[in-house]
């Protein structure tokens, strides 16, 4: 994985984890909308994402409440 990442991405407001660098993408089902992306941080955090395509960047379904922006420690 990447460990180069921009000072003000969005990050795991448990661990610091980067959010767009998931840790272990557990699972990928094609819905109408496009992909829902089931991953996982570094400190255990499931998230989903819905991937709507390569224009349009990935959308926070599920696990938004534990994230912060910008710098971390």
């Amino acid at each position: 994985m990447d460990m180069v990442h921009s000072q003000d991405e969005d990050r795991c407001a448990d661990c610091g984890w980067p959010l767009r660098d998931p840790y272990e993408t557990v699972s990928r089902h094609p819905v109408t909308e496009g992909v829902v992306v089931y991953s996982r941080c570094a400190c255990g955090v499931l998230r989903v994402w819905l991937h709507r395509g390569v224009r349009t960047p990935p959308r926070l379904i599920v696990g938004g409440h534990s994230t912060v922006t910008g710098r971390h420690p």
